[in-house]
């Protein structure tokens, strides 16, 4: 039995970065150790493939969940150490059906964002309010990370647009949050609240803030149901992807934060919880989530890690 592989150095690196940016992955260590065991234990010294790594999984007898769980935990090491060696093999595909996953954001770039705000015309909306509440709604999730349903129950107090706030209310899980805004922001729905009273006439604080079409208020359906018909004028399916989603603005927002503090050197994980409270995250887990979830911070984080500890030559 061999004392130490390239998988082993490789996995001894990976846990020493999670555990730099703030993750404990306990029980994700657990399941990577024992796959390092096997490959100890079968005197394997080749690199990080798809056949090493079914070879292991199909070795138990178990269920097709549990096997699918093991993909899932390998799959960020082996993302982690394609950048370390060439012939490392990542597993994409769900090879089990049956394991749910969560799904890879796509980045909504802000061209992409601009398309969609001006697509709003082609929305069926009599009155306008529909295809200007769209645009409007749009924006703000461009700019604010809000889930798609906390912006949709907002009311016109939840706004302060002269402090530049936001007040969340009943969010996933129950909880209120407050949230700065630009400026810039505050003048758009300044301008959208204009725009309704002159439509449907003043509107109480307590009153939604978004309407759809002859003045009812826009709910988390109609806004979804929006948003399929003018999503199309984007095309993701070259990058792997059915369709863009309204949760990747939220996504997007979040990345974008992260690479801008990336780039800039600063310390990510003392950041990432300032992120987490600002979108409403009731684990950190949650905001570490982007980190390993998307292709380019990984590759951003991972040349952070190499500038400080240095990286590996297994060519």
């Amino acid at each position: 039995m061999l004392e130490t592989n390239r998988i082993s150095e490789l996995l001894e690196s990976y846990i020493e970065y999670k555990h730099s940016l703030g993750f404990e992955i306990k029980q994700e260590i657990s399941v990577l150790r024992n796959f390092q065991r096997y490959t100890l234990e079968k005197d394997y010294t080749g690199a990080l493939t798809k056949n090493i790594v079914l070879e292991w999984i199909s070795s138990g007898n178990q269920k097709y969940k549990t096997m699918g769980r093991k993909i899932e935990v390998l799959r960020p090491f082996m993302k982690y150490s394609s950048f370390f060696n060439s012939k490392t093999e990542v597993i994409y595909e769900n090879i089990y059906p049956n394991v749910h996953a969560r799904p890879v954001p796509y980045i909504i770039s802000e061209h992409e964002t601009l398309l969609l705000m001006e697509e709003y015309k082609n929305l069926y909306s009599p009155d306008g309010i529909r295809s200007q509440t769209i645009k409007t709604v749009i924006g703000l999730l461009w700019t604010t990370g809000l889930r798609p349903s906390e912006a949709t129950q907002l009311k016109i107090q939840d706004v302060d647009t002269t402090n530049n706030l936001i007040h969340i209310k009943n969010t996933k899980y129950n909880s209120e949050r407050k949230i700065p805004i630009d400026p810039t922001v505050s003048i758009e729905i300044e301008k959208y609240k204009d725009f309704i009273f002159k439509k449907i006439g003043y509107k109480l604080e307590n009153d939604p803030l978004f309407y759809t079409t002859g003045g009812k208020a826009l709910s988390q359906q109609s806004m979804a149901y929006a948003f399929k018909i003018i999503r199309k004028c984007l095309n993701a399916h070259p990058l792997g992807y059915d369709h863009v989603r309204l949760y990747d603005f939220r996504h997007t927002m979040a990345c974008r934060t992260i690479k801008k503090w990336l780039l800039n050197k600063e310390n990510v994980n003392n950041s990432l919880f300032i992120l987490s409270v600002y979108m409403g995250h009731k684990k950190p887990e949650d905001t570490y989530w982007y980190l390993s979830a998307t292709p380019e911070l990984l590759n951003i984080a991972t040349e952070k890690y190499e500038e400080y500890f240095g990286g590996f030559d297994y060519e």
